[in-house]
């Protein structure tokens, strides 16, 4: 009997149950990377530490491969999907960073063995994390022989004087760094085959390109097509250190997947690690990036990195009273808005830094749960909800210091809200961008916004942000109706349990 009242009542659990979300066919901007500098990470294999030295932040501390694979559990739980990890080759003396590369098919052995690289993509994808490689093709390492052994291969050694020259900047030597000459057929093959050798022999699944501004596009040009036809699907991420959005766009023309958003840094640190941001700046922000790149949606996000200060640090700067609160609304601006967010190790514990080595400290995992936490459900958010992904973004409402933006794919709408402000503040959207009868239910925090004649009111607390996800609020007829046609068949079945049950009695 019991069997029969539950095949009864399936049509209508499944009446009024939650519809699955999707969204639209997406990139690399679905992902959420953690970028890792593989030495300042996790001690792995004490044997490889060779003349590490803790006490000198200049000098190795110790990081390793095996510390990588160790941690990716940690990554995992966090709500990561992909790791980037600074250059593993071989490097010249003090290339703790591994920007100094002294031989491209070799790993260098403080931070282990290709062995240990292989394992580490190994137990990366089963875990179903994706791992991008850090490659340098403009320079070598200090010093290096090699600038002997083949002078052509190289520009002559000139500083970069004005860095508004772009010939200065393509073609000079970078901090005294050997200037790769990329209009020689030699060096580009050279590279294109570094490239391709590294995905051959260890299955990763991107690049991020270091200094591609310091490159001449003619070499991208050869470059990305090259590796693209053995290795079409193959990620590569271009690091474009320019605040200027028209300069982002021309490099995204080129054929990278993606391209460092440094407008994007510049605008959230300027009006978030500061009291009183303003919204109208915050959308100027944005504004300007879809303005200039038709691939806005597509760039590749971040708060802070190894080059410059941590955004805790700048939130002190800049005289923030709660340093950590301007760092979660910073991280909410990342996740919510478009773009392929990048979380650095250690800001997901909140951890200071000014400029290099400070921002390049040891990595310290057990510390501030909260904080750790946050970063998770931030990462659930864009993992549950796929419009804060792929969504078209819309202004809504705004007043001084608060935004309400809408993002939209054709199968699903939500809404995010920031209030830059000292002050508590409320906000009327029109009911116009969001429909009628629907309520907005709170992602972050429980809230629950309903319509109020023309509009809907989100109210948020100084310093505060929250997502919504926009639900029908009116009844569901349908399920009334189920309700209405399984009720008569309920009654029945209860009736004649109970005549049953009574004639039990009387016997």
């Amino acid at each position: 009997m019991r069997r029969g009242i539950m095949l009864l009542l399936l049509p209508l659990l499944l009446s009024i149950g939650l519809q699955p979300m999707t969204g639209e066919a997406a990139g690399w901007e679905k992902e959420r990377m953690y970028f890792i500098m593989v030495d300042r990470f996790e001690n792995g294999d004490p044997s490889n530490d060779k003349e590490a030295d803790p006490e000198n932040p200049k000098a190795f501390q110790g990081g390793d491969l095996a510390g990588v694979t160790k941690r990716l559990d940690y990554i995992k739980e966090k709500g990561f999907t992909s790791i980037w990890l600074t250059p593993i080759f071989k490097n010249r003396p003090n290339g703790y960073h591994g920007y100094w590369t002294d031989d491209y098919y070799e790993i260098d052995p403080h931070f282990g063995t290709k062995e240990e690289f292989k394992r580490l993509v190994k137990e990366a994808h089963k875990r179903d994390i994706k791992v991008v490689l850090d490659l340098v093709v403009n320079h070598l390492g200090p010093n290096h022989p090699m600038v002997k052994e083949k002078p052509e291969w190289f520009h002559k050694n000139q500083p970069i004087m004005n860095w508004n020259n772009p010939s200065e900047v393509e073609n000079n030597w970078l901090f005294d760094l050997p200037d790769f000459n990329t209009e020689n057929p030699e060096v580009v093959d050279y590279l294109v085959d570094v490239a391709n050798y590294w995905v051959d022999e260890t299955g990763i699944d991107g690049y991020r390109l270091d200094t591609v501004r310091h490159v001449p596009a003619s070499f991208w040009e050869t470059f990305i097509p090259a590796v693209k036809e053995k290795h079409p699907d193959l990620f590569l991420l271009a690091e474009v250190f320019d605040g200027d959005p028209r300069k982002i766009a021309s490099y995204s023309k080129l054929g990278f997947d993606s391209v460092t958003n440094f407008p994007f840094y510049y605008g959230v640190k300027d009006q978030f690690a500061r009291k009183n941001g303003s919204a109208e700046e915050l959308d100027s922000v944005y504004n300007r990036d879809t303005t200039f790149n038709p691939n806005a949606k597509g760039l590749a996000t971040f708060i802070d990195n190894h080059d410059v200060k941590r955004f805790i640090t700048e939130a002190k700067i800049g005289g923030a009273d709660e340093e950590e609160r301007q760092l979660r609304l910073a991280l909410f601006a990342l996740y919510a808005a478009p773009g392929m967010p990048i979380v650095y190790q250690g800001t997901e514990v909140a951890m200071p830094g000014g400029e290099d080595p400070g921002n390049r400290m040891m990595m310290t995992f057990d510390q501030n749960k909260k904080m750790q936490q946050y970063v998770k459900t931030l990462n659930e958010m864009r993992q549950d909800y796929p419009a804060f992904a792929t969504g078209k973004q819309r202004l809504i409402a705004k007043n001084d210091h608060m935004a309400v933006y809408s993002r939209e794919t054709k199968q699903q709408q939500v809404v995010y809200a920031i209030n830059l402000g000292e002050k508590k503040t409320s906000l009327r959207v029109s009911a116009k961008e969001i429909g009628d009868d629907q309520r907005l239910r709170g992602l972050l925090f429980s809230d629950l916004v309903r319509q109020d004649g023309d509009a809907y009111e989100i109210t948020l607390d100084a310093n505060s942000a929250n997502s919504y996800v926009i639900e029908k609020s009116q009844v569901n007829w349908w399920s009334i109706i189920a309700i209405g046609a399984i009720a008569p068949i309920l009654a029945l079945i209860l009736l004649l349990v109970h005549r049953k049950r009574m004639q039990r009695q009387t016997k």
